[in-house]
This record gives C-alpha cells, structure tokens and sequence, in this order.
C-alpha cells in the first residue's frame, strides 16, 4: 500500500492506530512474534545488538482470503520480499539478523539434564551465539509440522525447526541435521 511506513516497528505502530477491524491490507507485526505485544511491554527480551528477526503479516482477500508474510528487523527497516508461508519469512528475517544460522547444527531438545545439554549446545554454537539472543536449530519429533517458535531458544531467540532450514545451494534434511547432533555430543 503506498503511504505505509517502513520497517517492522514503524508498520505495526501505524496499524495499531486503526479502529479495530480496519487493519486489512496493512503490514503489521504478526501474533506471537517480537514486537507484537499490545501491551507495549517485549515477551521476548533480547540482547541482540543490532539486528532483531520478526514477521510481519497482512490479510488479503483476493483471488481469496489468505495471509501474506516478510521477515522483518527490530532493529533497523529491513523488510523482505512477501511470502506465502510463515516459515519462509522466518528464515528470510533470519538470514538478515544471523547470517551463518543455516550452517549451525540441529539438536534434539533436552529431556533431561538441561544443564549438561545447554553446555554441549554452546560447545557446537559460536561463542556468545546463544546469549545474543541467537536462534537454536531442533530436530523435533515430526520436524515437518513444526513452526518456527519465536522466544524459545536458550537467551530468547527463535528455536527453528530443522526440517524447515536450508542452505542457498542444497536443502538438509532433517535426517542430516540429525547426523549432525550426534557430532554435537548431546545426551537425549
């Protein structure tokens, strides 16, 4: 829409000032990701210096209702090209925020002895990647339906599921992120 604002903090911002309802068409910061909170206070507290991945989202309604996404930062106007799946602009935001993240291994989430795990994470991570507010990679039990979960990695990043992740010139697999947590010395 021409006039809009840009960047995540600016378009959420402008659309928030619209009487309920009278948002459609408009970018804004989507449910449950960084910057969303209605309350004005951050879910998702980070350390991130710079640059801080999110999404953003707009309802059309033709050729049908459906909802388009962008990654976005936090910390600068950046914004990405639309996209239809949620996933898709997660990683793109993520690619903005933390290049390398394709490259990290995928681990399986703790069940026990958290402690022991996040040690071993750390081992595999770059130093200080976590605590920035970096994203973490998991293999989940069925990778495949999974969603990026914004705040839930170790230091309030995103945990990234590691089906969805791939390289510019190949897609892993979640069977090779897999290969990979056995290299990382993780305890199940």
């Amino acid at each position: 829409m021409s006039g809009e604002s840009r960047g995540a903090a600016a378009r959420h911002a402008a659309r928030r000032q619209l009487p309920i309802g009278e948002g459609r068409g408009q970018w804004g910061i989507y449910f449950a990701h960084p910057g969303a909170n209605v309350r004005g206070n951050d879910e998702f507290p980070s350390t991130a210096p710079d640059h801080r991945p999110t999404i953003l989202f707009r309802v059309v309604d033709e050729p049908k209702w459906h909802q388009l996404y962008r990654g976005a930062c936090l910390g600068c106007d950046w914004e990405g090209e639309t996209r239809e799946r949620e996933r898709d602009a997660v990683e793109d935001a993520h690619d903005h925020a933390w290049p390398g993240w394709r490259d990290l291994p995928g681990v399986k989430p703790s069940k026990s002895n958290y402690e022991r795990w996040l040690s071993d994470v750390k081992r595999a991570y770059p130093p200080g990647w976590l605590e920035a507010g970096g994203p973490i990679v998991t293999i989940r039990a069925d990778s495949r339906f999974s969603r990026h979960s914004p705040g839930r990695a170790p230091g309030g990043g995103y945990d990234l599921a590691a089906s969805y992740y791939q390289t510019k010139k190949t897609q892993r697999s979640a069977q090779e992120a897999l290969d990979l947590e056995f290299h990382v010395g993780g305890a199940e």
